[in-house]
């Protein structure tokens, strides 16, 4: 009887193999629209313009002077990402015209922020407009 098992377990075996390639061969000659391929993949030029968008250096980050510091993360490696505008600074110490100075954090929990050489420090929630010199609270 052991040799009877053995012949039917390889008959499963190969009826196993036989749906599987069957399933495969199946998947692999189905239509697809090369449309929905631009979804998960780009090309240098898309991937540009993401990286960019990302790091705050595109026309997107508009030139302004006002400043709103909507929050920030300091990390326990002692990296910090401050969002600025709605955009952070993972990627770069500038968000526009904006630079961020992050070195200058401490336990005031301000963030140090310039824009064309005029500097401020700021608590998340606060914005500085530059035209009027005025910091105003937003929460």
């Amino acid at each position: 009887m052991p040799g009877q098992v053995v012949v039917e377990e390889m008959r499963a075996n190969k009826i196993f193999l036989c749906l599987i390639s069957i399933f495969f061969s199946g998947v692999s000659s189905a239509e697809y629209n090369a449309d929905d391929l631009n979804k998960l993949f780009t090309d240098k030029n898309q991937r540009a313009r993401i990286d960019a968008a990302r790091s705050g250096l595109t026309g997107s980050a508009k030139q302004t002077d006002k400043v709103k510091v909507d929050g920030y993360v300091t990390r326990s490696d002692g990296k910090s990402v401050v969002w600025i505008n709605g955009q952070s600074t993972l990627d770069s110490s500038r968000v526009g015209n904006i630079r961020v100075h992050q070195s200058s954090m401490h336990k005031d929990k301000k963030v140090g922020i310039s824009i064309d050489g005029e500097s401020r420090r700021l608590r998340p929630g606060e914005t500085w407009s530059k035209s009027t010199g005025k910091i105003v609270d937003s929460q």
